[in-house]
């Protein structure tokens, strides 16, 4: 009876563990995602952001290649 204890207790702190390092990894990848960051679902969108003067000349850069269909390199 110990050991099944002592399995569903390793389970389950590995459940845990795996659940706290998949929403760092996700937040991580949406600091990155220049889609997730702005929330680009059309081309509309972007466009809107194009012109948007309050984003940074890098992620405009990003935006405006992703806008014209062009795929980047880092993906």
């Amino acid at each position: 009876m110990n050991w099944l204890i002592a399995l569903v207790s390793i389970a389950l702190a590995l459940q845990i563990a795996l659940f706290i390092m998949g929403r760092r990894i996700r937040r991580k990848e949406k600091e990155n995602s220049i889609i997730e960051k702005y929330d680009i679902r059309t081309r509309q969108r972007a466009w809107q952001l194009l012109g948007d003067t309050s984003i940074p000349d890098e992620d405009r850069d990003k935006i405006r290649e992703l806008y014209e269909g062009k795929e980047s390199e880092e993906s």
